[in-house]
């Protein structure tokens, strides 16, 4: 009994996927590809905007759980693209190619899925390196806030000196003062 699962491609003679062709095949599987690697990104630019948040709330416990997720993020993407990459040279005769220059290996007729998942991709990827740019700065700008309240924090310039001053002395019985200026 030979059941066909749905959804699987088998072989043919002369080596095709069910009326599709090998390049076909792999095609849809870089659509697939990027598609996902395109979530991921969002992903992470959506990490971005809650640390953004976290930090405007001044919610530690928030900021250091979108460090995970960013964390876990980063390298998701790092995966991605070498499983682009893996897709790529599937449909490319050329190793490294990048997906700018897809039309010039494989010819200006590429499916129109791809294209629309490339696209995409870069419009994610261009919003998530600006949300980036953004956390940067602002992280920068609440390092530096943090740094100059610790300065003047201990830095005392706000305390009282722990000296009597010529006027401020006590007078009981004038014994016991050794110093009454600041070295």
């Amino acid at each position: 009994m030979n059941a066909r699962k749905p959804g699987l491609l088998e072989r043919t003679e002369s080596g095709h996927m069910e009326g599709k062709s090998r390049m076909d095949v792999a095609l849809a599987e870089l659509t697939r590809a990027l598609e996902r690697e395109t979530g991921t990104v969002r992903e992470l630019r959506e990490a971005l905007l809650r640390q953004r948040a976290g930090v405007a709330a001044d919610s530690a416990g928030a900021v250091n759980e979108s460090c995970d997720d960013i964390a876990r993020l980063l390298v998701a993407i790092e995966a991605a693209k070498r499983h682009r990459a893996m897709r790529i040279e599937a449909v490319s005769p050329e190793g490294g190619v990048p997906l700018d220059s897809l039309e010039r290996v494989l010819g200006p007729a590429l499916p129109e899925s791809l294209v629309r998942a490339r696209a995409e991709l870069r419009r994610e990827a261009q919003a998530t390196a600006r949300e980036a740019a953004v956390n940067r700065t602002v992280l920068a700008r609440t390092v530096e806030a943090g740094e100059a309240f610790l300065q003047a924090l201990f830095s005392g310039a706000n305390t009282l000196e722990p000296v009597y001053r010529a006027g401020e002395r006590r007078e009981e019985d004038g014994a016991g003062h050794l110093f009454d200026r600041k070295a």
